[in-house]
């Protein structure tokens, strides 16, 4: 079995309610998970992710709870090439503040 290609994200620790915006060129399904979980998703054995079918940009995750997290960024399945991506994180008190207008 050949291991899935994929470009990945990683963050020691982000923050509970803070929001990854993707930003994709064409399609591509987007997981964000836990370490055990991206160790799964690497060796190939079921994992639980967060996301989903990318079709538009942006696309935007919202982070579940605090701690380490990778973001996965896989065309797996979708007969695509060259899905360029960039990826940012919005943080729960910049989100605040744009809902109160304080920006």
């Amino acid at each position: 079995m050949t291991e899935p290609e994929f470009a990945e994200y990683s963050w020691d620790f982000l923050e509970r309610g803070s929001i990854l915006v993707v930003i994709l060129s064409g399609p591509a399904h987007l997981r964000l998970m836990d370490p055990e979980n991206f160790a799964a998703f690497q060796d190939g054995e079921e994992f639980d992710a967060f996301g989903g079918l990318a079709r538009r940009a942006p696309y935007r995750i919202k982070v579940p709870h605090s701690g380490p997290w990778f973001l996965a960024i896989d065309v797996a399945g979708l007969n695509v090439r060259g899905v360029r991506h960039e990826v940012s994180v919005v943080p729960p008190q910049k989100l605040e503040q744009r809902r109160s207008g304080k920006d």
